[in-house]
């Protein structure tokens, strides 16, 4: 059974696309002597592109501040009114995408789903 996010993704055409890429050099970057000369530049950037499409087209998913995330905590103190700032909407698209990372390893295969 796929995880919910996977399930959300797999409706949007975008974020189909974009999250296998990002799953997939996940995976790479996972495997047993992989050298991050071949996927660090590929995964930064695909995780770059997966979350600008999260907060410009899907900002209703993100998470609110987490409780146990220091982070999050000093964005509760520091802006307890007003708007997202950008810095904190890509902190919690990292947040939306912990079970896409979760999933993402070699061997298993609910990123299928998205394919």
């Amino acid at each position: 059974m796929p995880c919910q996010l996977i399930v959300r993704m797999a409706v949007c055409d975008d974020c189909r696309t974009l999250a296998v890429e990002y799953g997939m050099n996940l995976i790479g970057s996972r495997r047993h002597g992989a050298d991050p000369r071949h996927w660090a530049l590929a995964l930064t950037t695909s995780q770059i592109d997966l979350d600008d499409h999260l907060i410009g087209v899907h900002s209703v998913w993100l998470p609110d501040r987490q409780p146990d995330c220091d982070v999050c905590e000093a964005w509760r103190a520091e802006y307890a009114i007003g708007p997202m700032v950008e810095l904190e909407a890509w902190h919690r698209a990292w947040h939306l995408c912990e079970p896409l990372r979760e999933v993402c390893t070699p061997g298993n295969h609910q990123l299928t789903h998205l394919m």
